[in-house]
């Protein structure tokens, strides 16, 4: 590490500089130094003993407080973190980055309002921070205010086009207001940045298929299992899409791929049953029915496909 003082290159284990020979074990300045290497060596526990004699010795040591607040967030000791914060805070050179961690800090320990507040805070001092527009789109979208969400999410895009994360939760905003229509767009958007964008695929076919528009819903699945094949809901909403165009085959073979990702599905395996029964596939339709009635032997969805098809089986079919 270097001495504070004189930036001489010093042991971990120096008491003291060789050079300007300023005092390195309780120099808050050379504790910090030391405490820094450690972090960024991963060793936390080791750094945030140190970064709490620090301010132990020199209370209003802004950088400590700040640097413990970061350990002890990283350690998810959130409550400890938002008090390092605030105490960094004070006297602080550098407020705007105290601000942005308080607020995650807050966001993560559920305190909205106050996750908001420092936001909006650290925007006072720095409205160019897109991250900090799009954090508090974030906080305001758990608090279910989609207006406050969209504004800070459109001033985040306004900065940066190509904000993916801010373009994906756009769009989750557009969804839950039933404006799918945009939503489809801000999902394109995202999309066509990043195609392996798992999640932003999926949610564009949702959309999609709540406009109805199933030939591309469908196409869509396909991408988000090509890209994601062991993510289930995409392949029990391709089964869906398919079944909804007639494809009974297609759409047995897409349940099926859930199925062998969640064997617990208990939707996935009532759909399954359908598509064989529909297709005359009577022994695998009583293998998904058994399935369906082990997980819920009282549904009357169930017992009503079961009715069905022992009639099938009666007449001879």
């Amino acid at each position: 590490m270097q001495c504070p003082r004189c930036q001489a290159i010093v042991s971990e284990q120096a008491r003291f500089c060789d050079q300007c020979g300023v005092r390195l074990v309780n120099d808050v300045e050379g504790l910090h130094e030391k405490a820094l290497d450690l972090y960024h060596r991963g060793k936390i526990d080791e750094a945030l003993a140190l970064w709490t004699d620090a301010v132990t010795q020199q209370p209003d040591f802004s950088r400590g407080h700040y640097h413990r607040g970061m350990a002890l967030y990283d350690q998810g000791d959130l409550g400890e973190a938002v008090a390092a914060f605030r105490q960094a805070l004070q006297g602080s050179n550098e407020p705007f980055r105290v601000l942005f961690k308080l607020g995650m800090a807050q966001y993560g320990l559920g305190d909205l309002a106050g996750s908001i507040t420092s936001y909006q805070q650290a925007l006072e001092l720095n409205p160019g921070s897109a991250e900090t527009l799009y954090r508090l789109g974030l906080a305001h979208l758990r608090r279910s205010d989609l207006q406050g969400a969209r504004q800070a999410l459109d001033a985040a895009i306004s900065l940066n086009p190509k904000y993916t994360r801010a373009l994906f939760i756009l769009g989750m905003v557009y969804s839950q207001q039933g404006d799918n229509r945009q939503a489809i767009e801000q999902f394109r958007q995202v999309v066509a940045a990043s195609p392996a964008y798992t999640a932003a695929t999926f949610e564009l076919g949702m959309a999609l298929h709540r406009e109805r528009d199933l030939k591309e819903a469908a196409a869509t699945f396909e991408q988000a299992v090509d890209h994601s094949p062991r993510f289930a809901p995409a392949h029990y909403m391709l089964g869906e899409t398919r079944h909804q165009l007639g494809d009974q085959a297609g759409a047995a073979a897409a349940y099926r791929q859930a199925l062998e990702i969640n064997p617990k599905d208990f939707a996935c395996w009532l759909k399954l049953a359908e598509c064989c029964l529909h297709l005359g596939c009577l022994g695998e339709t009583r293998q998904a029915l058994d399935e369906a009635l082990a997980l819920q032997p009282k549904n009357p969805d169930v017992l009503a496909l079961e009715r069905r098809f022992k009639e099938r089986c009666d007449r001879g079919e």
